[in-house]
């Protein structure tokens, strides 16, 4: 065809898209995941018509051909009207939100509205979902009448267009709600659904047993609201469901915390063990603080999802700890575990899938996996987050009920959750590790010295003391007892040493090396660049050896640290703080991070050099981590080198949250992080590496050395015997 002919329309109009009635049954059947939640559609509907009881009846559903399945509340009720132009109506205008993205509210008994949990029009499809037949009957409150509404679903499967088919309703008078029976309901909804679609098994029942009462938050004020489920059926199962605000009370481990819409979080931690009498007693914490990091909220950005509650019950899980906090391990199988998990809860009702024992949305169980000491495993904690349509409004569920809609707002709102549950184990870890050590199940280098000391002091008072003992015997006793004390610390130093040297090389290498596959990546960029254009650039030739440069300067600063040293040499402190600072410089360039050096003494010290660089490192990388919470004109680190009580100190300051209420002893335990992908052994390690080098951590504040930052001050401080001017 020659290019230049222009197609001339013939004719031209209008036309619609024509469904099919079968798409009915598809939607019924794709959107609604299961019958428990096809039941708990239903629920919601009864919630929605401002209906105070809804019974839920599943009769006979285990036997073929026989069940029926009755969902009736004592709600408003609908009238003809209502049921031909609104409940047949797909997609329904009635519930949808407002240009201000407000949720709708129900009509209102006694001027109590209630926030619709309904938004897309097509819950009720979940009917099809349970049966092939579905009979509605409805009475307006004030009605004389009775409206029937039949659908026959297999109709719809007869390859008919939609606008074809039509579904029976007559008006009659009462002879469902006319208060006669047990429930005395005198106007309200009552579905009736019969040639079930499936033969309901006992798990089934199980789950939708556990589901109806998991519907509504345990916490929220819903005393208005009951859901009575009824099983007329030779499976039903004798389950006893449990009262959660009796059980959440012996919990060991508390979190109730309330985040705005800022992204700041204000909790209460708490810790009770009865059992453990004065060994451990029960405490509380309070604390603030932004929950945002500038890696997922840059710039400060608020969070889009609005504020939200989180409340957590946790428990230690050893058949001890069990039988210590509920009497046996029974309750803890039987009434704990079934319920556990974080559950999300929108203006009171549950979420799903969220909390559901195969759903791990915060990735709690790989976490674990990964850090067994300091994660919490969905098994170990009971978790309520509420939230509410009116104040996240772009919380919104997804058409088939299978959680929300993954946008900003969800990102955000996960985030916010997963970076909470961090503070919380932050909180337990040093909690649980008492409860492990007072136990018998912890081990402790440190203490397993003091004891073998302690005992060997005992020991050398109680030969001195023996009458019957000659000097010379005595003394061959006591340099047996020294040869032994020099031997077990010896045994521990070489078992210990090798391995925080390992560990904390491999950490450290980390922070630097990334920077210097960036720079290789960028460089190779620009020349790849000047490759294709196959033209001469002398601009960016410039810049691709300066990257290259950088990269150099950066793997020959490692280069250093990976060769063996003397680990009890003489070195001058700010030394290895210039090389630590030189390592990270490109790294707080790129983040606009302000570094300084400053030295008030020049002090030499003895240790390993290598090794305090390293330490410095990890300090380093801990401060840019946090810095990134703040405004770049606020980002800043200085290192300080000075004299201090005779001796020498080293402090990396910044300008950053700060250490909040940790302590070194809490700070430095092994795994204590509250990063949410943080690993917990950097300072550790870097306590072990002092410890080594008969250097000290220490917590500052701002107040205990002039010219210090307002955020976190860390510092490694040499004895008199480890100095010299």
């Amino acid at each position: 065809m020659d290019k230049g002919i222009v197609m001339q329309s013939v004719r031209k109009g209008r036309a619609p898209f024509v469904p099919r009635a079968r798409l009915m049954l598809i939607l019924g059947e794709q959107l609604i995941t299961d019958e428990v939640a096809a039941i708990s559609e239903l629920v919601k509907n009864s919630y929605d018509a401002d209906a105070p009881k809804v019974v839920v009846t599943l009769h006979r559903v285990s036997e073929p051909d026989v069940g029926c399945i009755i969902i009736r509340d004592n709600g408003n009720g609908m009238t003809l009207d209502t049921v031909l132009s609104g409940w047949l109506e797909l997609g329904t205008l009635s519930k949808v939100r407002d240009p201000g993205q407000q949720p709708r509210l129900s009509e209102g008994r006694d001027e109590k509205k209630r926030v619709c949990l309904g938004e897309k029009g097509i819950g009720r499809l979940a009917v099809h979902k349970l049966g092939r037949q579905t009979e509605l009957v409805t009475r307006r409150a004030g009605s004389s009448s009775e409206t029937k509404l039949t659908i026959d679903w297999d109709v719809f499967t007869e390859g008919n267009f939609l606008k074809d088919v039509e579904v029976d309703w007559e008006e009659t008078q009462p002879s469902v709600f006319t208060g006669q029976d047990e429930d005395k309901f005198t106007e309200g909804t009552q579905i009736k659904i019969t040639r079930l679609q499936r033969t309901w098994t006992r798990e089934m029942l199980v789950r939708v047993k556990r589901s109806l009462w998991a519907m509504k938050s345990p916490f929220a004020e819903l005393s208005d609201f009951d859901i009575d489920l009824k099983i007329d059926d030779r499976l039903a199962p004798e389950l006893d469901l449990p009262d959660l605000s009796d059980l959440v009370k012996k919990a060991t481990y508390v979190f109730d915390a309330e985040v705005d819409d800022t992204g700041l979080i204000s909790y209460e931690y708490q810790f009770q063990r009865q059992d453990l009498g004065e060994l451990l007693q029960p405490h509380k914490k309070r604390v603030t603080m932004d929950l945002r990091h500038g890696e997922h909220f840059a710039d400060e950005r608020k969070p889009v999802c609005g504020p939200f509650r989180m409340r957590l019950y946790s428990w230690d899980l050893t058949p001890m700890d069990q039988r210590a906090v509920f009497g046996d391990a029974s309750t803890y199988k039987e009434m704990i575990e079934p319920n556990t998990g974080v559950k999300v809860f929108r203006d009171g009702f549950r979420v799903l899938p969220y909390g559901s024992r195969d759903d791990d949305w915060l990735g709690m169980d790989l976490a674990r996996i990964r850090q067994f000491e300091l994660r919490l495993s969905r098994n170990q904690v009971i978790a309520a987050i509420e939230i509410s349509s009116k104040n996240n409004p772009d919380l919104v569920d997804k058409s088939d009920r299978e959680g929300l809609i993954d946008n900003e707002a969800f990102k955000d709102f996960r985030t916010l959750v997963k970076n909470a549950l961090t503070q919380f184990e932050a909180d337990r870890y040093p909690d649980r590790r008492e409860v492990k050590r007072i136990t018998g199940r912890i081990r402790d280098v440190d203490r397993d010295r003091t004891v073998f000391g302690r005992n060997m002091v005992f020991l050398s008072k109680a030969i001195a003391e023996q009458p019957k003992l000659d000097p010379e015997t005595k003394a061959q006793i006591r340099a047996i007892m020294s040869e032994a004390r020099q031997a077990f610390d010896s045994i521990l130093t070489e078992r210990e040493e090798p391995l925080l040297v390992a560990s904390s090389i491999g950490l450290t290498y980390m922070m630097p090396t990334h920077e210097v596959r960036r720079d290789i990546h960028e460089a190779m960029k620009v020349l790849r660049s000047i490759r294709d254009s196959r033209t001469s650039m002398p601009q960016q030739l410039e810049s691709a050896i300066s990257l290259l440069k950088q990269a150099d300067r950066t793997v020959g600063g490692i280069a250093k640290l990976m060769q063996k040293s003397k680990d009890d040499e003489s070195f001058q402190l700010e030394k290895s703080a210039k090389s630590a600072k030189d390592l990270m410089r490109y790294r707080m360039e790129r983040n606009t991070i302000d570094c300084q050096l400053e030295v008030r003494t020049s002090k030499v010290v003895t240790g390993s050099d290598r090794l305090i660089t390293i330490m410095l490192l990890n300090f380093l990388d801990n401060s840019i981590y946090w810095l990134l919470r703040m405004r770049p004109e606020e980002r800043k680190i200085k290192m300080v080198v000075d004299s201090f009580d005779s001796g020498s100190i080293l402090v990396v300051s910044d300008s950053g949250p700060g250490f909040g209420q940790d302590g070194i002893m809490t700070v430095t335990l092994p795994f204590f992080t509250r990063k949410p992908d943080g690993m917990g052994l950097g300072l550790y390690i870097a306590n072990r590496i002092a410890g080594m080098s008969g250097a000290t951590l220490k917590l500052l504040s701002a107040k205990d050395m002039p010219g210090l930052l307002p955020g976190a001050n860390i510092a490694v401080t040499f004895p008199a015997s480890r100095s010299a001017k």
